[in-house]
């Protein structure tokens, strides 16, 4: 594996911490920050391998989003968003996979992940005496099911 310098870690990290409810803007702002010069940013020329780990916590971080609005135990708290949102970032993050050539990669194996979690929070809502349409509408559902079928 190529060698990684500490400034791309650190903002690999950045990203998938602190990478907002968008990850793409984030791998950006780090982008520009690592590769401009001095004394907008470090002036550095990224190896393939770094800018593929900046990507993969792009990745990682939009699973973090997805699985926070596929917890059941989150639906009462303020940053829950919801299966909408959850589809919407389910859609952003295949566009992004796509875009950055990083699709066949993850293909299938982000789908089962999704899949999983959805079943937990089904099941977890159904122990909990509530069916998926108390929660979402059938559209939402629908959507969201479609979506994943896209991973």
């Amino acid at each position: 594996m190529a060698k990684i310098r500490k400034d791309v870690k650190h903002e690999v990290e950045v990203i998938i911490y602190e990478g907002g409810e968008i990850p793409e803007i984030w791998f950006w702002n780090c982008y520009f920050h690592l590769t401009s010069p001095p004394p907008e940013g470090k002036g550095l020329t990224l190896s393939e391998g770094e800018i593929k780990a900046l990507q993969k916590a792009v990745v990682e971080r939009y699973l973090i989003i997805i699985q926070r609005d596929l917890t059941f135990e989150y639906i009462n708290k303020r940053f829950y968003r919801g299966i909408a949102r959850a589809t919407t970032n389910i859609r952003r993050l295949r566009k992004f996979l796509e875009k950055t050539g990083l699709y066949s990669e993850y293909e299938g194996i982000l789908r089962r992940k999704i899949k999983r979690w959805f079943k937990r929070f089904k099941d977890t809502a159904e122990a909990n005496g509530k069916k998926l349409t108390d929660l979402f509408s059938e559209e939402e559902i629908k959507e969201f099911k479609e979506e994943v079928k896209k991973l």
